[in-house]
């Protein structure tokens, strides 16, 4: 081969070599070749440094074209030629999209690293807080500046009202949707106010169907009962009654009710039957609510419903509860019929013996 044969050959194969993001296509000669320079420093600086450089691959600039066309248009001929080059190989079949695909796997995937990058931002956040509580002088409630870190953090974290549970954005059911932003809540909600963790508490549970089909993978939603079982306590009938209000309306077009996804997981049957135990709590200790107003129309027909609900559920469908209320069962006996009940205590009859 003559030399200028040889130069082709080499070029050809260095052309390979090209890439925009090297760090990420050739991460660990990056980081071998990072780590040499550095003992290179080092050693020079110790005045050890031997004579012979380190040698390093060093590919020829290439400017790739934006565009490629592999036929050649020739004035006045017959046909159309094909040509390829080293730079511009000829391709054996057009693997070219031409259609959005890509693009939206691309765009979900911009989104979710948005998310999880978000997630890290908030996380360094409430490491900060969760330090300062750890070393703070004994005191009953927060400093200032820890209460303005927990507010900040919160109003990160802040609900929007979505129209359409399945097309819900970015924000808080987004955070919720990846393991380590429930375990971000989790951790968050004990800090913050008894306002602004019914909030959270409101959202979750108004958005309840939809974290449970997220959740099917990670079975991490689980984390979130014990803090939010503190908040639950915190609810007025009113606020508990909007809660669950969502979770019984018929979606257009379908026939099952929320509730029932809810019911399938042991989250979210858990969930629901803690916020069951305290509307009785409040129901049996408010004297007001004796006589009939709108609140406790809305309870009894809640109660109703969700009892309705548990018995046309099979036995295997329903999931086992991480908690079992002792006034579950009571609650049903006030405001359903005896056979009714006796299908509600034959599907938990696992959980109460529990």
């Amino acid at each position: 081969m003559t030399r200028k044969e040889k130069d082709w050959v080499i070029k050809v194969q260095m052309v390979q070599l090209q890439s925009i993001n090297p760090r990420l296509d050739d991460y660990y000669y990056q980081e071998y070749y990072q780590k040499l320079e550095k003992k290179q420093v080092d050693e020079e600086l110790l005045g050890r440094r031997n004579q012979v450089e380190s040698l390093k691959l060093v590919t020829p600039y290439i400017q790739k074209a934006e565009a490629y066309e592999s036929v050649v248009r020739i004035e006045g001929s017959l046909g159309q030629v094909a040509v390829s080059t080293c730079f511009s190989p000829r391709r054996a079949i057009d693997a070219v999209p031409h259609g959005t695909q890509e693009q939206d796997i691309e765009a979900a995937s911009s989104q979710r690293l948005r998310v999880l990058y978000r997630i890290e931002k908030m996380f360094l956040q409430l490491l900060e807080i969760e330090e300062g509580w750890k070393y703070r002088p004994p005191q009953p409630c927060f400093s200032e500046q820890q209460s303005n870190q927990v507010e900040k953090l919160f109003q990160t974290l802040k609900t929007q009202e979505q129209n359409n549970l399945e097309e819900a954005a970015d924000g808080f059911l987004q955070v919720l949707s990846v393991r380590k932003g429930k375990a971000l809540v989790a951790r968050l909600l004990p800090f913050l106010a008894q306002d602004q963790a019914i909030t959270i508490l409101l959202a979750i549970t108004h958005h309840l169907p939809l974290l449970v089909r997220r959740d099917v993978a990670d079975q991490a939603l689980q984390m979130l009962f014990k803090p939010l079982g503190k908040c639950i306590s915190h609810l007025t009938l009113h606020e508990l009654l909007q809660g669950l209000q969502g979770l019984m309306l018929l979606p257009p077009g379908s026939s099952e009710r929320p509730v029932t996804v809810v019911l399938q997981n042991q989250f979210g049957i858990s969930l629901l039957y803690a916020l069951l135990s305290h509307g009785e709590q409040l129901v049996s200790l408010d004297s007001s609510l004796e006589e009939p107003n709108s609140d406790h129309t809305a309870w009894t027909d809640m109660v109703v419903l969700i009892a309705w609900e548990i018995a046309q559920m099979p036995t295997a469908s329903l999931a086992e509860p991480l908690a079992f209320p002792s006034n579950l069962l009571p609650l049903f006996c006030h405001h359903v019929d005896k056979q009714l009940v006796q299908q509600l205590e034959a599907r938990m009859e696992f959980a109460w013996i529990y």
